[in-house]
């Protein structure tokens, strides 16, 4: 169908409005949240999801409007999706392609309703609620990126930036993003854990923590450590966004919009260290810890908004691709794949049995997440030359020639060797063990077996199913039955998900003479190890509920459900001819996506429902 320019505009400027109605309802409902947390309501009605009880109370209140709140937001998440496809449908390939993110984000908030249900009826661990703020930091994030998407399809005008822009700043100012959301995420950590009080109260503690006695500027007791560990992020992020986003508003130029949402996110990043300096001063009063939250909160979403902006605004100046030495280095690591993994290895981290210090959890996890990096680092040194020959991998750092190789090689060695010391120095030797373990397979076995055979799927999978058993033996420093059970899930999970790769992909792995399953024994043989394997998956993924492993009946009734979900997406693959090879590989991305879904909820009903 074909409509006039003037009405695709307009058509885009009401899903604009629309999407920007979903942000604000959003952000209202993650304050609302820190509210009714901060008021100690989080349990005032354990039922879910209507509140059955005939108390009267404004806590009661709190909880009943967050919950309608939610599902308002919901509703609003799912108007948007159908909104975004029906313009797709009138207007551009590019709004087809964003409602898969709105799709991702109607997901999110889903997930967010069972998260929320959860925590309602029980006191989960503090990490759990701590990662229930950050998937909603998440969502709003993306409802905010898919807005920006909107803006810019349904405007004619581009910012433009000066010739003399230095990308090394739109680079410091994804540091400082990644900074503040962190601190943003340790903070709510702080609130949950009981830690915000840790350290007195008054004038006198506004600079030392007060532990033990005494006034330290690094106290002895875990929760004064974790406290103090939270103020330093916090003041050192407002200290490196000030001269980050001052210096954004002298190179802005002509461009206001990008000006004030410097200075806006300079102002509430402010506000947030004045509330929170005020919060321990009043002794942690309520209003100054909840304008604490507000502020971090908003900076965090303000500055992402002015990281997307400029970042448009350099490919609107200099071209599509927008490369600096910073951004080949971070690409370099693979920070997608390297996301998916950590995630594994926070599940391990969490799931293990009792106690374990903030730190030394940050501390494990950081080396481990820098030993990822540097692996996947090394293998791209390795693979320069394949990467060169396929579509996907030829504009990389290395095959494109914008990096040395030596510059490579010295970085990811760098990486590898200080995260493996730090693993066995700062950690334990189990975990700097299965580190070595993990990345020598990967890339002294399962790199060079890519070319020669098949098997290098399951020697691949080894490495990639030993993340979440190092987030176990962080927290233990020993391997028991749970710890394997992880093991098995993780490589059994990636036999199907690469296989579905190898289709959509098999063109690409041809060009580069990798053997894969598709083109070494044919489609049809690939399907049904899709689907076997799905089935295995299944069997790995109830065993610890069939054979009483510590998890619960809640656990083993989800994954029931959710395995017969995806075993049907598996079957679908027979209703689709071997010869009809567009669709076959239309279905093998759904199954891709699929695999993508069906790996967290899993591995979040092992911890929320055990």
């Amino acid at each position: 169908m074909c409509i006039n320019h003037s009405n695709q505009k307009t058509i885009m400027m009401r899903t604009r409005n629309f999407s920007l109605l979903t942000i604000v309802f959003a952000f209202g409902l993650l304050l609302l949240g820190g509210m009714v947390h901060y008021s100690s309501n989080s349990l005032v009605c354990t039922s879910w999801p209507l509140c059955y009880t005939s108390a009267d109370s404004l806590g009661l209140s709190f909880t009943t409007g967050l919950r309608v709140l939610g599902f308002v937001v919901g509703l609003l998440t799912l108007m948007l999706l159908v909104r975004m496809r029906m313009a797709s449908k009138k207007s551009s390939d590019a709004m087809d392609n964003l409602s898969y993110t709105a799709f991702f984000a109607l997901f999110i908030v889903g997930l967010q309703g069972l998260m929320g249900g959860v925590t309602s009826s029980f006191k989960v661990p503090t990490i759990v609620n701590t990662s229930h703020f950050a998937l909603s930091l998440v969502f709003v994030s993306l409802l905010i990126f898919i807005d920006h998407r909107i803006s810019a399809l349904s405007s004619s005008r581009e910012i433009k930036l000066k010739k003399s822009w230095s990308f090394a700043l739109s680079d410091a100012l994804a540091f400082l993003l990644f900074v503040c959301t962190g601190a943003v995420i340790l903070g709510v950590f702080v609130r949950h854990s009981g830690a915000s009080g840790a350290c007195g109260a008054g004038i006198e503690s506004a600079l030392s923590c007060f532990s033990g006695g005494s006034y330290s500027f690094w106290p002895r007791s875990s929760q004064g450590q974790v406290h103090m560990f939270y103020r330093y992020i916090s003041f050192g992020a407002w200290l490196v966004g000030a001269v980050i986003l001052t210096r954004i508003v002298l190179k802005s130029g002509k461009e206001r919009m990008m000006r004030l949402l410097a200075l806006a996110s300079l102002a509430t990043l402010s506000s947030h260290q004045i509330c929170g300096l005020l919060s321990i001063v009043k002794d942690d009063a309520i209003s100054w810890n909840m304008a604490h939250f507000f502020f971090g909160a908003l900076s965090t979403a303000l500055i992402w908004k002015l990281n997307l902006i400029i970042r448009s605004a350099e490919k609107a100046t200099f071209g599509p691709r927008v490369y600096s030495f910073y951004r080949d280095l971070l690409d370099l690591t693979k920070p997608r794949l390297g996301s998916l993994v950590m995630s594994t290895v926070f599940v391990g981290i969490v799931l293990a049995p009792g106690k374990i210090p903030l730190i030394k959890g940050l501390v494990g996890f950081t080396f481990t997440f820098i030993l990822v990096m540097g692996a996947a680092a090394f293998n791209c040194w390795m693979e320069r030359d394949i990467d060169g020959l396929m579509d996907r991998t030829k504009d990389r750092p290395l095959p494109s020639g914008r990096m040395k190789a030596s510059t490579a090689l010295a970085f990811s060695s760098m990486l590898l060797a200080g995260s493996l010391f730090g693993l066995y120095y700062f950690v334990n030797f189990t975990t700097a063990v299965l580190g070595f373990t993990a990345a020598f397979l990967y890339l002294a076995a399962y790199t060079p077996l890519k070319q020669k055979s098949v098997t290098a799927l399951y020697v691949g999978a080894i490495p990639g199913a030993i993340p979440p058993v190092m987030g176990w033996t962080i927290a233990t420093g020993k391997m028991d039955a749970m710890a394997w059970i992880l093991f098995a899930i993780l490589f059994v999970w990636q036999l199907p998900h690469f296989l579905a790769i190898s289709i959509y992909h098999a063109k690409d792995y041809g060009k580069a003479n990798i053997v894969i399953y598709p083109n070494a024994f044919g489609l049809r043989l690939t399907k049904w190890g899709i689907l076997v394997l799905t089935v295995l998956l299944a069997a790995t993924s109830l065993y610890p509920w069939i054979y009483d492993q510590g998890v619960t009946d809640a656990y083993g009734y989800f994954a029931t459900v959710l395995n017969i979900l995806f075993t049907l997406v598996a079957l679908k693959t027979f209703s689709v001819p071997t010869k009809e090879q567009d669709l076959l590989r239309r279905w093998a991305r759904i199954y891709f996506l699929g695999s993508i879904i069906y790996l967290p909820l899993l591995l979040g009903s092992l911890i929320y429902l055990s």
